[in-house]
């Protein structure tokens, strides 16, 4: 609940109580939990006189980055109350932590990671809810799938009755528009954000520390993320052989059933001492693995925000995309862009980007100008705005 104060007659608002989904805040190497951390300390730090914080999770687990974002005043991290709902994590995930947020004194509630619990707008809590991709819309291979048709009733539902929707893209709004019959002017594009880490200077110690960790050639082109099929990260094994040989490629991201295709084609042709895979690498060491790239290729089929290229620009380190989906929103003029399924202009297009510094220096250039875009005030900011939408004035 709000507190107030009076100064003379007025009435002043004390404070204010905003919930967050902290599902997935204390995991490294998922994408949700990169930006619920982000999110989190952004709001924490953008209005720390009037806002109070209290981050809900199900079950709470050892994380520095997370740990430190606790130790801001206010900011709290709740978990189940009770012996019971610890032991049904998911039930009260989805049902009885309203209860626990309102007895908390929440006036909004922020599911970052595409989930609102039941029983909030019961309670009189206003909800908003973060949408971060619609790729499930476009995989024919799983359509029309029973857990695919599952999700998007699912979707469907929560999209219509929580307050407000937040898209990481204006590609992510037009797909919930198009396909779930929502009013565009429920919808507010708020961009995933790119965390100040990504921002400071990596010295030759910790380069070098990162290289003998995970033991990185000097030359590498990175794709970083979870492994998935539409990210197409087999098509650029399949043309290492074309590549200069001191040409290596890293993969760090989550491993999936995908991998094991990752590593056969690489067996197949004998380029397996030149891919290297980094699963669920610290968030303290990404800055150093981007530091060390020749380039970022990211040529997913669909992306909602693609992370790895804003962190990508942010860091300085040239990009190669696709035109699908989000990608010429986010990177505009400051990546190159290639046809993922023509295997020469891959080709050519890779031997442009590590020959021609004159288009290397243009690009870092544009990617740096365009990552302002991304940081984490800004996240901050433009979701203030968001909840002001619901009458919920968060005031720094």
């Amino acid at each position: 609940m709000c507190a107030y104060y009076y100064v003379g007659s007025m009435k002043m608002k004390r404070s204010i109580t905003i919930g967050f989904d902290a599902q997935h805040a204390m995991e490294d190497g998922v994408e949700f939990g990169a930006y619920s951390r982000l999110v989190i300390e952004a709001m924490a730090l953008a209005a720390p006189r009037h806002t109070y914080i209290r981050a809900y999770t199900p079950e709470r687990t050892p994380h520095s980055g997370y740990q430190a974002i606790e130790q801001l005043h206010n900011v709290e991290t709740m978990e189940p109350d009770g012996a019971l709902w610890r032991k049904l994590p998911t039930l009260w995930r989805i049902w009885h932590s309203s209860k626990d947020i309102s007895n908390g004194g929440v006036e909004l509630y922020h599911g970052l990671t595409e989930h609102i619990p039941l029983g909030l707008a019961s309670r009189n809590i206003r909800s908003v809810v973060t949408i971060h991709n619609m790729a499930y819309l476009y995989d024919r291979s799983i359509l029309n799938s029973p857990e695919n048709l599952l999700s998007r009733i699912y979707m469907g539902r929560m999209l219509h009755r929580v307050d407000r929707i937040v898209a990481v893209s204006e590609c992510v709004k037009r797909d919930i528009v198009k396909h779930f019959y929502i009013d565009p002017d429920k919808v507010d594009v708020v961009y995933s954000g790119v965390a100040k880490r990504f921002t400071e200077h990596v010295s030759e110690e910790q380069m070098a520390s990162i290289r003998d960790k995970y033991h990185l050639p000097e030359r590498y082109i990175l794709s970083t993320g979870t492994h998935l099929e539409r990210r197409n990260m087999i098509n650029i094994i399949k043309i290492l052989p074309l590549l200069d040989h001191e040409l290596h490629y890293v993969i760090a991201g989550h491993t999936t059933t995908y991998t094991s295709r990752l590593v056969r084609a690489a067996e197949e042709l004998g380029v397996s001492d030149r891919v290297h895979f980094i699963n669920r690498a610290l968030d303290e060491e990404l800055p150093a693995i981007y530091h060390g790239a020749t380039m970022l290729a990211n040529l997913s089929r669909y992306e909602g925000f693609p992370t790895s290229v804003a962190e990508a620009m942010t860091m300085g380190v040239p990009c190669l995309v696709t035109r699908k989906s989000s990608m010429e929103e986010i990177a505009e003029d400051a990546a190159l862009y290639v046809n993922a399924q023509k295997r020469d202009e891959l080709v050519a297009s890779i031997r442009r980007l590590t020959q021609d510094n004159e288009l290397r220096s243009h690009l870092i250039k544009e990617g740096r100008r365009h990552a302002s875009r991304f940081r984490p005030e800004v996240v901050a900011f433009n979701l203030m705005n968001s909840y002001r939408r619901v009458d919920v004035d968060v005031v720094g």
